[in-house]
Formats: structure tokens, sequence, C-alpha cells
């Protein structure tokens, strides 16, 4: 190992309801690096991969499948890495590694059968560069595969509308509908140059800025005869902007609702619900670990798509582990194109 300190970010405090996460939320910290057990393996992070419902883990108490993060704890987060040592039959050192990796340089990791096997792997055939892994073929990825073709029962010829269709699954989602066979995919962002980016780079056929347009109107504009799948990544008003634009037995997929989440109340629910009974509609939620077992299938998909072409592996890159605080904070303020990454090491020369 090159170093014989590990960097940390711990949580210091948790935030109110209307304050962005930031810098302030956690404390700087280095320890020496810990050595590996029986049965446990040392991994150097390379990458991290921020998410919105990471603030979850910052909760004092809310109704989630997520646990809360104690004071004094490193802030929990998926990443990447490479196994620098190991004292566990099954994984060596220089293989690579994705699962729990923790705001840090480094991690222990002790296997616990099959719970451990369900939110980590080892990567058999690495690509560069190894934020793919958090990416396109990792969680983001995956939420969008399932969410669109499982929960969303998506299929060719239907309309297919993504709101925060600029973001990590967003931008996947509409690019899957696409490949499948939908007859239009629309996403909503939050400025024209990403509107821009939807149509030119991603193939939308269309975009809406809802921080400019009628969203409601737009909709209805693109959609004259009503949304099929719609995936909603953010709830609030446009969630019940697409309610009142539905086809015939339409399915809504919810995904996230980071335009209400962790915001301070009240809240108050759809007012276009009863177009789910007239247009006798789906609303669905899920989370991507509902269909961990069908996870091969995905990513063997994800990446004949990505060989071929037809996907692109859209990442917005920070540089160093000083940047997670926020480069979280920015996936509320919708700063990010694509999946937000937090490069902490270079890719290794494995290749």
């Amino acid at each position: 190992m090159t170093t014989n300190l590990n960097r940390q970010w711990r949580v210091a405090r948790y935030p109110k309801p209307e304050e962005i996460i930031g810098p302030e939320h956690f404390e700087w910290v280095s320890e020496p690096v810990t050595e590996p057990g029986d049965g446990e393996f040392l991994v150097r992070t390379i990458c991290l991969a921020p998410v919105p419902a990471q603030r979850g883990y910052l909760e004092k108490s809310h109704d989630s499948f997520l646990e809360n993060l104690p004071i004094g704890e490193v802030m929990r987060g998926r990443g990447v890495g490479q196994i620098v040592k190991s004292r566990h039959p099954d994984y060596q050192a220089g293989e690579i590694f994705v699962g729990s990796l923790g705001w840090q340089d480094y991690s222990i990791q002790r296997p616990r059968g099959s719970e451990f096997v369900f939110s980590t792997k080892k990567v058999k055939n690495p690509i560069r560069p190894l934020s793919t892994e958090l990416s396109l073929l990792g969680q983001a990825g995956a939420t969008a595969y399932f969410g669109l073709l499982e929960t969303g029962k998506m299929k060719a010829g239907d309309c297919v509308l993504v709101s925060a269709a600029a973001g990590g699954v967003g931008s996947a989602a509409g690019q899957i509908a696409r490949i499948k066979g939908a007859k239009k995919v629309v996403g909503i962002a939050g400025s024209d140059e990403k509107c821009r980016w939807l149509i030119d780079t991603l193939r939308y056929d269309d975009a809406i800025n809802y921080k400019t347009e009628n969203v409601g109107d737009r909709i209805k504009e693109l959609f004259p005869d009503g949304i099929d799948v719609f995936f909603d990544n953010v709830g609030g008003g446009i969630l019940n902007a697409g309610l009142a634009n539905l086809a015939m037995h339409a399915r809504i997929v919810i995904c996230g609702f980071i335009s209400t989440d962790y915001s301070p109340g009240p809240h108050h629910g759809p007012i276009n619900y009863q177009c789910i009974v007239y247009k006798r509609a789906r609303i669905e939620g899920f989370v991507v670990f509902d269909y961990w077992e069908q996870y091969e299938k995905a990513e063997r998909d994800l990446f004949e798509w990505y060989r071929s072409g037809e996907l692109i592996n859209a990442e917005d890159e920070d540089k160093g582990l000083e940047m997670m605080p926020d480069s979280l904070a920015s996936l509320f303020r919708g700063g990010n194109t694509g999946v937000k990454i937090c490069r902490v090491s270079p890719d290794p020369d494995i290749f």
C-alpha cells in the first residue's frame, strides 16, 4: 500500500428538513488503515456514486427501507474498488470489487453469505472506466432497466415520459425505452442545455424544460393520445401533471420523489389521482433490489447495448474524496448531467 492513512467522511450532525446536505454535516478525519482479519479483505476505493437516497441515512426518523447512521459513523456509500490485501479464499488481491465501501479510502469487507452477495459483486471482466460499474452497469442502469421493463411493463409502441431525464437513472431510462421500441420518448429536465443534450446526444424525441415551460400543457401537446408509461423520479407537481395526461391502462413507475424528498411539509398528495381510475391505470413504486436475482440478465443487456453504441454511458464526474459532500448536494440542486461519480483514485493498470 502506498499510504498508511485512511481518509474518511464521518457523520457530524443530521441536516434540518430545510437544509441541503453539505460538508457542514460531516467531519473529515484520518485514521490508520485497518488490516484484514481472518475471512476479511481490504478494498481501496476507486470511485463512489452519491445518490439522493443517501440523505436518508441522516434522518433522525423516517419511514424508509434505509437504516439510519449514528453520529460519528463513516458515511455509507456504494463504490467500486480494488482488493489490496485478502485473508479470504474467495477474494484475491488485485480483483475489482463493487459494494458498500463508505466515504473513505479503504474499507474492510466481511462476507456474510447470501446477504453479502445480494449487494456486492466481484467484477469478472472489468472495462474502462471502472466507474461504469456504478453507472450504466451498476445501480443507476439497473434501476432504469427494471423500473421501465419490469415495474412499468414497457412494450414496443408505448409512449414514454421520463422526469429528471438528465439525471443518472433518467438518462438511462429514456435510452432503454428507445432501444425497446417506444413510439415516443420525452424527457423533463431543468434547463435548455439539458433538454438539448437529451435530444441531440441521448436521442430523446423531445424534452420539456420544467423551469420555463408549462409542464401540463407541453405534456398534453406532446402526448395527444396520452402517456403509456410515466417513469417518475421527482413526484410533486410534475407527477400531478403526468397523471392528468394518461393513456388507457397507463403504468406510472415511482422511482423517486426528489422534489419533495426530505423537504419541510406538509406535502399534499396528487390532485389528479382520479385519473388513475378514469384511465384504469396502475401506479407502483419499486426498489432496484427487488429484482436483484435478475441482475445478471440486466447487466448482459446493458453491456450489449453499450458495446453496440445504442446506449451511451452518461457520467458527471467530480475528482477527489474531499468532494463527496458537495457531490451529493449537487443532486438536490439539479446540477448533474448523467450519473454523478466521485473519483477517489485512478483506475489501476489491470486491463
